[in-house]
């Protein structure tokens, strides 16, 4: 069909809905069927008119803005044939109620979670990781309103700046949930809104910034286990110790602050916990001595049993990196604080449903769903929705099982002691750093007719 029709009224409408509909992210359509969004805009009251840019078309937009290589929300519209100008595609996305998305991607969440079933536990624990990053986004002044900006040493930060924490599993990478807040919302006030994704006999593995004795308390509350290490201030050598089991592994009587008990009342005089001794080396280069955990056990689980629940840690940063290189989470495009909940809320639907499909791969080449290269199925999952976009209903399925084929032949190394340096070899560009926002320096270096 030409798409220079687009935008034309007339007999032609009905065969536009039909193209825009049918034509985008085919590799995803059979896991977000057309029915399941057209009954969430309806559950949450979301009535509207028949126009080109349908609800269908705008939610799988937003998917094929966060796969789409090039950075843009136009770009990634036009290479799946919609041709409408940026305005009408930024209308659109307004439109889309924030509800709509949040309930698709709990949707997702669900799919996700069922289809990781097989992989997720460990050691008779479904292992769930949490961790905090920033995202960084356009400098309007509303959002620098209500996202705020970090201090640094050089000053301000030149851009606005949010905290997302994300719950996940660790054995098939799924997102379990997330929460974006201000830049100063405290990570642990955030993790404690993610405990309802996890139950009872879960374990938790997370770093440093989730070991303090209320997160402990709030825990054991809910039959969680946890491995972390123990917290910085925490003087470990010097605690009395009611059971050794080796030099490297004992458990010891917590004592708990007056003040950190006036502050939380619900808090103990003292806490027994486990703590291992191990060499992990921080990115800032001193050493965490020892780990905390609740399973107390020794006979069940023993020092290096501690020491190798904590290295399932790991999948959380991937994850992060996954969402912030190949999704482009690091620098959101949205100009609104509404757009920016809806713009993560896509990108984390997204990372699910392909999630689900490197899963299905996975268990048809009998592999671990974490060997897969996310990278590279994430470009099969766009390629292939491009051929699908143009095939033949009959070769669809053929092209769905390649799809699936390919994407468990994307195997990646098991390199698990490897080590990088955190910096760039090359250089960067000759350019100034822009101190001041564009429209700004137009205006200043504007020159008069």
């Amino acid at each position: 069909m030409n798409n220079s029709i687009i935008g034309k009224s007339g007999d032609n409408l009905k065969s536009i809905w039909e193209f825009l509909e049918q034509g985008q992210l085919n590799a995803l359509r059979g896991l977000l069927p057309d029915r399941e969004i057209s009954n969430v805009c309806s559950d949450v009251g979301y009535t509207y008119r028949k126009r080109v840019l349908t609800p269908v078309v705008t939610v799988f937009h937003y998917l094929a803005a966060a796969l789409w290589p090039e950075k843009s929300f136009q770009a990634a519209a036009t290479s799946f044939g919609i041709s409408v100008n940026s305005g009408n595609l930024s209308r659109a996305r307004s439109r889309l109620p924030e509800t709509v998305l949040e309930r698709l991607n709990e949707f997702a969440t669900c799919l996700a979670r069922e289809r990781a079933r097989p992989f997720e536990r460990y050691r008779g624990f479904r292992v769930v990781t949490i961790d905090g990053t920033c995202v960084s986004m356009e400098d309007t002044p509303e959002l620098f309103e209500t996202f705020g900006q970090a201090k640094t040493k050089h000053g301000l930060c030149k851009y606005p700046i949010a905290r997302l924490v994300v719950a996940a599993t660790a054995g098939a990478m799924t997102i379990l949930s997330h929460r974006l807040a201000h830049y100063q919302t405290s990570e642990q006030t955030m993790a404690l809104e993610l405990l309802d994704e996890l139950g009872s006999g879960d374990l938790l593995v997370a770093d440093t910034h989730f070991a303090a004795s209320n997160l402990y308390v709030r825990y054991r509350e809910r039959g969680i286990h946890f491995v972390t290490p123990a917290h910085q201030c925490l003087k470990v050598d010097k605690l009395k110790k009611l059971t050794i089991y080796s030099e490297d592994d004992f458990i010891a009587e917590v004592p708990i602050w007056a003040v950190q008990r006036k502050k939380y009342p619900y808090l103990p005089e003292k806490l027994t916990l486990r703590f291992v001794r191990t060499k992990l080396r921080r990115r800032r280069g001193n050493e965490m001595k020892y780990l905390a955990t609740s399973l107390l056990d020794y006979a069940a689980y023993t020092t290096e049993d501690i020491r190798e629940f904590y290295g399932l840690r790991w999948p959380i940063e991937t994850i992060f990196e996954e969402l912030k290189l190949p999704l482009s989470a690091d620098v959101l495009r949205s100009k609104t604080p509404q757009g920016i909940r809806k713009e993560i809320a896509a990108k984390i639907m997204a990372f699910n449903l392909l999630r689900c499909l490197m899963i299905e791969a996975a268990q048809r080449k009998a592999v671990e769903p974490v060997r897969l290269s996310f990278t590279n199925c994430m470009r099969l999952a766009v390629s292939y929705s491009l051929k699908m976009s143009t095939a033949p209903p009959w070769l669809l399925s053929d092209l769905y099982d390649e799809m699936i084929n390919l994407m468990g032949r994307q195997k990646i190394p098991l390199r698990p002691d490897r080590l990088e340096p955190r910096a760039k070899r090359r250089e960067t560009k000759h350019y100034d750093t822009l101190r001041i926002s564009r429209a700004e320096w137009r205006a200043k270096h504007a020159v008069p007719a």
